[in-house]
């Protein structure tokens, strides 16, 4: 149990109560419910409200808060409802005995409605409820701390719009935004990201960025946090908060807000009252946020953070068996500050050596140049590469899987393609990459165009390997790894200068 923090019991309900929810899944209410159901959550922990109903999904349904049994645990309430209703249910809920509700409902601050918001504060703090929102989409947890470790694959909760649940991970995510919150379950599972947690805290009229950021800093299930930002309401905690977490866990933000468009759609959005750009960008620097400037980036990043080691320096080598790749990685490398650098002459030859073809190009990039030897480019010179102590890390462009030659083999039927004799070398080989990283103590991250699609980039992500659809996101992603290094490494020589 994590202490002091609303978030805890929120997270890990008991019992929920379920406020707008009906048989029709057109509806946003219903489709969370059914969300709920699906994610394994005990459905005689469900209890839905309707005014009519008997059944909700298959649920019995209650008139009211009040018609459940006193005998049941019900710790946290679920409301999808006109705004106008949210103040009298809560006060049920109150008098009911729940400590903890999600307000999805919007109809508040963000449409300047200041009376409704003002009951809503009224009412939650006379009963002590804290909550999500309101206008938000509420959460994804998926490791619930009561459920025994064994059930867990079982039992999650998404209480999201969006019917996904990703494998597990250890990045753990607080949104101002609901889409963000949810919608990139779509983009993490292909790209084979797990999540751990995340959390729309909407409005924030209850609980904030900060409560998620200490709820994070405790939770164990949690390596990485990220943030998507539209305003900062506890500005000095904020960075208090931060500033201890960098120690130990990265946190990559994404800020909106900061231009003048961007002003106004989080005003409208949430209500926010956003800041300077410059301001939060020198601000990230001081306490050590790691910045995204879009999606794709934060999740890109989060990911790296999550699944690789953290380089030593900032020395990358490029493997690759072709070279329009290869260049295209070396120059984005060259562009965000990270090193190509050129090998000695002593480790050119080993690594000619280990090829077996005296003209190979080896300076850096390491190019094989459609050489069909899997354990050359799976095994050996990988592994060659990173026991030099010449790089700090690799990016890699090649590694495909069957799918060609399955192409093949349904264009041309007659035609016989040894498509389980490759996958009986190929395999193999992967499992020996897979574990590179963690063995040679140095970040591999893989480029592959067909993504998830690609039965190879399939089987290495399955086995949290990072594999990534472009080459600019790839080289971006060590990026960031390497930026981490060096917030630690300022964090570490200020430490020493104080003491």
């Amino acid at each position: 149990m994590i202490m002091d923090n609303p978030l805890d019991l929120l997270l890990n309900p008991h019992g929920i109560v379920f406020f707008g929810a009906n048989n029709a899944v057109t509806t946003m209410g219903t489709t969370q419910l059914l969300d709920i159901i699906c994610s394994g959550f005990p459905k005689d922990h469900l209890f839905p409200v309707h005014p009519v109903l008997d059944q909700v999904l298959g649920l019995k349904a209650y008139k009211s808060v009040n018609d459940i049994s006193a005998s049941e645990t019900i710790d946290f309430a679920f409301i999808v409802v006109s705004a106008k209703h949210v103040p009298g249910i809560l006060d049920d809920c109150g008098k009911r005995g729940v400590k903890r509700a999600v307000v999805v409902s919007a109809g508040f601050r963000e449409m300047g409605n200041t009376d409704l918001n003002d009951q809503l504060l009224a009412v939650t703090k006379k009963h002590g409820i804290r909550f999500l929102g309101p206008n938000c989409i509420g959460f994804y947890n998926r490791n619930v701390s009561w459920v025994k470790p064994e059930d867990r694959e079982k039992c999650r909760i998404n209480t999201t719009w969006i019917p996904i649940f990703l494998k597990n991970g250890g990045t753990s995510i607080a949104s101002q935004s609901g889409t963000f919150a949810c919608h990139i379950f779509i983009t993490c599972e292909k790209m084979g990201m797990g999540i751990n947690k995340t959390v729309s805290v909407g409005n924030e009229a209850s609980i904030d960025l900060v409560d998620c950021l200490e709820y994070f800093e405790q939770d164990p299930d949690t390596r990485v946090i990220g943030l998507y930002i539209e305003e900062i309401k506890r500005g000095r905690k904020f960075m208090e908060v931060v500033s201890r977490i960098v120690k130990k866990k990265p946190v990559v933000a994404m800020y909106i807000g900061g231009t003048e468009a961007g002003a106004r759609a989080g005003k409208s959005h949430t209500g926010a009252m956003a800041g300077n750009d410059k301001v939060f960008d020198a601000m990230a620097k001081q306490v050590g946020i790691i910045r995204a400037i879009n999606m794709e980036e934060l999740l890109d990043y989060c990911h790296a953070l999550d699944t690789c080691p953290l380089p030593h320096g900032d020395r990358l080598c490029i493997l690759t068996n072709a070279g329009g790749p290869g260049a295209n990685m070396s120059d984005a490398a060259d562009r965000v500050g990270l090193k190509v650098p050129e090998f000695s002459q002593e480790f050119q030859d080993k690594l000619r050596e280990k090829l077996g073809i005296p003209t190979a190009q080896v300076r850096n990039i390491v190019d094989l140049t459609f050489d069909l030897d899997l354990e050359k480019m799976y095994r050996t010179i990988p592994r060659t590469i990173l026991r030099s102590d010449e790089i700090d890390g690799m990016l890699v462009y090649g590694i495909y899987g069957i799918n060609i030659f399955e192409i093949l083999q349904d264009l041309a039927p007659n035609v016989k393609v040894p498509l389980e004799e490759f996958k009986g070398i190929q395999v193999p080989l992967l499992e020996h990459l897979a574990k590179l990283p963690r063995v040679m103590n140095k970040p591999v991250i893989l480029v592959n165009l067909g993504g998830r699609d690609d039965t190879a980039a399939a089987f290495l992500q399955d086995r949290g390997f990072p594999v990534y659809e472009m080459p600019h996101r790839a080289v971006k992603a060590f990026w960031a790894l390497n930026e981490y290094r060096k917030i630690l490494s300022r964090i570490e020589a200020r430490e020493k200068s104080a003491g």
